[in-house]
């Protein structure tokens, strides 16, 4: 596998508004935002005419028969479309500088993921993407796209350069150990692959190919690794999907 810790190219964020049927929710991947950023958008969205109630990190918006939720990891989510509502203050959002982390938002979801170590050399990866986990994931691959973003991604072919092996996944492609299972009415595979394939073939929001990888529901992976892991080398390039920085939390 190359390594991604390499200096790579800065992400730039892309709109992909998703429709769950299944949950009757649109949801539009944001970039993971800052206490600046969430006060532009709170600001817009009053200007905008909507109700505002701020419930712990969360935005609550509200405007006649509009109800949207903004959470600051990356999300927003409402039963009817958001792009009207959120894309004209992304200019504005995409401009901001980064900022660091403070202490009380280090909680996993802003920081990615956990680790910890299992026996030998192996250990758990307790990843907190977005949208891919628990009914979010089903819905997603029920209805056959992928709620992963590109930092997200990033984030995870990075604490996967050190490890060798295998790693269970999910895939749309059968491999030699793939166990057929039957999501909604499409066929994935309960498979174990090599880790730089699972890294490389990782379907995300922007991105695919003739085969994608899936986290599994649990977005736990279990990994042997060959060195320890370096948290700080995940977080490089991740560009306009997180305006984050956490430099002195690392």
């Amino acid at each position: 596998m190359s390594d991604p810790r390499q200096v790579r190219p800065l992400l730039r964020y892309e709109v992909h508004q998703i429709r769950l049927e299944g949950l009757g929710l649109y949801y539009l991947p944001l970039p993971k935002l800052n206490a600046t950023q969430v006060h532009l958008l709170r600001e817009h969205l009053r200007d905008r005419g909507f109700s505002i109630r701020v419930m712990g990190r969360r935005l609550r918006a509200s405007a006649g028969a509009t109800r949207l939720t903004v959470d600051p990891i990356g999300l927003s989510w409402s039963s009817g479309e958001l792009l009207d509502a959120i894309t004209p203050a992304l200019p504005v959002l995409l401009s901001s500088a980064k900022e660091e982390i403070a202490g009380e938002r280090l909680d996993p979801r802003f920081m990615y993921f956990t680790a910890k170590k299992l026996t030998g050399r192996r250990s758990e990866i307790q990843l907190f993407p977005r949208m891919e986990a628990s009914r979010s994931w089903d819905e997603l691959r029920k209805t056959g796209l992928c709620g992963l973003t590109p930092d997200e991604k990033s984030v995870i072919a990075s604490l996967l350069h050190g490890a060798e092996g295998k790693v269970e996944c999910v895939t749309d492609f059968m491999s030699d150990s793939s166990v057929p299972m039957l999501i909604g009415r499409r066929l994935y595979f309960s498979s174990l692959i090599p880790v730089d394939e699972f890294a490389s073939s990782l379907l995300t929001v922007c991105q695919s190919s003739r085969r994608n990888s899936f986290l599994p529901r649990s977005s736990i992976l279990r990994v042997a690794l060959k060195e320890e892991l370096d948290p700080k080398s995940a977080f490089g390039g991740l560009g306009e999907w997180c305006y984050l920085d956490y430099s002195k939390n690392l």
